[in-house]
């Protein structure tokens, strides 16, 4: 039963990861001026290191010399990775709801969001809000700021399974599994 529900969660968690790397990945092929910013390339390795972590894990399974606790351990690097970038994203949107019209200017000033900006002299220009019909643009940013915010909630719920992996991992260990890496067994 154990081994099921460890199963289940490892492949959440991989889900998970594969859907934070793929956001950013978009976010930063999305970027029009200058270079994407270090917390969406750094939501882009969280993502590609939960994968590996995840393959890892599964890895263990058929590992027996690899001891649980290599394991746990990079669970746990794991959770403060993906903690880390779901703080710097929510520090970066500064509350910004993508669905409101009033914080349009604010997504526009988001480099998170704007894909790049530069200022000109008559002004600052923006690609994502400069070009196309007023609700094109809208439109555009509003999409970027939801895969944004959705980058921040996925590594949030990465970080609490990765908690739950480290708890099924302890569980396994208290009860008597081997010394080898089969704690998802």
């Amino acid at each position: 039963m154990l081994s099921a529900i460890t199963l289940g969660v490892r492949a959440l968690q991989f889900i998970f990861a594969i859907v934070v790397l793929g956001l950013s990945i978009t976010l930063i092929k999305a970027q029009q001026i200058g270079d994407a910013p270090t917390t969406t390339k750094y939501s882009s390795f969280t993502g590609g290191f939960g994968i590996l972590v995840c393959a890892a894990g599964v890895l263990g399974l058929f590992i027996s010399k690899i001891p649980d606790i290599a394991f746990l351990a990079l669970d746990g690097i794991l959770g403060i990775l993906f903690l880390a970038g779901g703080i710097a994203w929510a520090i970066g949107l500064k509350g910004i709801n993508c669905k409101s019209i009033d914080d349009l200017g604010k997504m526009l000033d988001s480099p998170l969001i704007n894909q790049g900006c530069t200022d000109l002299p008559d002004g600052r220009y923006c690609p994502i809000g400069n070009t196309g019909s007023t609700q094109e643009r809208i439109d555009r940013l509003q999409a970027s700021c939801q895969k944004g915010f959705t980058n921040e909630i996925f590594q949030f719920l990465c970080v609490a399974i990765s908690l739950g992996v480290i708890g099924l991992g302890y569980v396994r260990m208290r009860k008597g599994g081997s010394s080898g890496g089969n704690y998802v067994v």
